[in-house]
């Protein structure tokens, strides 16, 4: 699994009173572009975001 799929999930397991937490990481991860379309392989962005840490995704935002 790639890194910011397992950050994902655990931040959102972390919050509690989600009933399938993977479900919604993946979801999510395809919908920023992170992971590609039907796969849970990332993409050059996904796999350079989960290499950084959180603080510094936080202050970099993604470029649109």
């Amino acid at each position: 699994m790639p890194k910011i799929l397992d950050k994902a999930v655990s931040k959102i397991k972390a919050r509690g009173g989600v009933d399938n937490p993977y479900a919604v990481a993946v979801s999510a991860m395809q919908r920023a572009g992170n992971l590609k379309r039907g796969s849970l392989k990332a993409t050059k962005q996904g796999a350079m975001r989960g290499a950084k840490s959180e603080a510094w995704r936080e202050t970099h935002p993604p470029k649109r």
